[in-house]
């Protein structure tokens, strides 16, 4: 059995990492975190790197003889730094206050996802150290803009030419082998009423109210499916405002509301609007006065990969061989831009260093050794898809 620990420089590793969180990285702000990570591909022996127009950086590590071609995709962008203190530190810590018994990185972007980054950068060199790849190619893609939600880094690879036959998302699955996740579907309810002064309420049709019997209805009357395998679907409200507003004293005539609908692979978005507008039906037809109009704002697709892709099977072996357990298949509760990457027909799967339920929080940490861990396994998936094998 090959040893992958001890093909990952885990002290390298854990300073570009550092680094990476150091590095400050909003969306549409990724040119400094970029030039990071070509100079580090570069200095790992990386047989071409190269960076586009929107600061996506791509390093590719070339087999000898023709074979798969094996993507890994991150992003380098993170979420605002809200309240969080010294967020861009970098700094190893105790990491009992974020339920870790070990040591761990914290700074934003630590859990999502610039561990993952690190951890598949790094993981190109320990396989070439090993003499990986053997056949076909390792393709890592480090994106741009993908905290916007759009999948514009990774859609604007995908467009001028970006191929392959398996992926790995490294978005943070604490160390389990991810197939996917409930797509998003956010839209706007606008209710209408009639303004009136506000001591003369009577006299016009409060907007909120209407939009409270809404907000009723849907957490009261709004059935949602279950997926065998990613779970039930769910709603939720984001956002709400009214006008004309308080500066004078004016009953509001119209109320805007913002819904998130976690959706299944097999729902559409005009079956979700379909299943809207009956909501909005059944209210009218208890209250005349009741109007309201539906307006779709965002889409982002469902992932579902299934059990028995190659890459899946392939993945439960790497994590097997550096972990001694395959361990059980698992699903975020958020989007990544793996879901594009299985649009465009290269099927993906999720592991990755860190908690997801961490990602955006003041507590964004990532246990150092997980990060380690992630690399030797990800360098034992190369090893797996792009070795040797008999009658390939």
């Amino acid at each position: 059995m090959p040893d992958y620990k001890q093909a990952v420089d885990a002290d390298r590793l854990t300073r570009f990492t550092r680094r990476l969180i150091q590095t400050p990285s909003l969306s549409r702000e990724e040119e400094a975190i970029s030039q990071v990570i070509q100079a580090e591909m570069l200095s790992l022996g990386y047989d071409e790197v190269y960076t586009d127009e929107l600061f996506n950086v791509v390093g590719i590590m070339k087999g000898d003889k023709p074979g798969p071609r094996l993507l890994f995709n991150g992003h380098i962008d993170h979420a605002g730094v809200g309240e969080m203190p010294d967020a861009f530190s970098g700094a190893i810590i105790d990491g009992a206050a974020y339920g870790y018994d070990r040591e761990v990185i914290y700074g934003r972007g630590a859990s999502d996802m610039k561990a993952g980054v690190a951890a598949m950068v790094h993981a190109g060199a320990a396989a070439r150290g090993m003499g990986y790849p053997q056949r076909g190619e390792l393709v890592v893609t480090c994106v741009a803009r993908e905290e916007i939600a759009q999948g514009e880094g990774i859609g604007y690879l995908l467009k001028n030419g970006l191929t392959a036959d398996f992926a790995v998302s490294g978005e943070a699955t604490g160390l389990q082998v991810y197939l996917g996740h409930r797509g998003k579907f956010e839209m706007k309810v606008t209710t209408q009423g009639r303004t009136s002064h506000g001591g003369f309420p009577q006299g016009g049709i409060n907007a909120i109210y209407k939009m409270n019997e809404f907000i009723n209805a849907l957490r009261q009357d709004y059935e949602l499916p279950e997926h065998p395998v990613l779970g039930p679907a769910t709603v939720t409200v984001l956002d709400i405002d009214a006008s004309p507003g308080s500066l004078s004293p004016i009953v509001p005539d119209r109320c805007n509301l913002i819904v998130d609908r976690r959706f299944l692979p097999e729902e559409t978005q005009d079956g979700l609007l379909a299943g809207f507008q009956s909501l909005v039906d059944g209210i009218q037809a208890q209250d005349p006065e009741f109007q309201a109009t539906l307006e779709p704002l965002k889409w982002f697709p469902a992932m579902l990969t299934e059990p028995r892709e190659p890459v899946a099977q392939a993945m439960l072996r790497a994590r097997e061989a550096v972990m001694g357990q395959a361990g059980e298949f698992g699903n975020w509760y958020f989007g990544v831009d793996g879901t594009f990457l299985n649009q465009a027909g290269i099927p993906c799967v999720g592991f990755g260093p860190g908690n997801e339920y961490l990602a955006h929080t003041p507590g964004d940490v990532v246990p150092v050794d997980q990060v380690i861990t992630a690399c030797q396994v990800y360098t034992a998936l190369i090893a797996d898809l792009c070795g040797n094998k008999a009658g390939k």
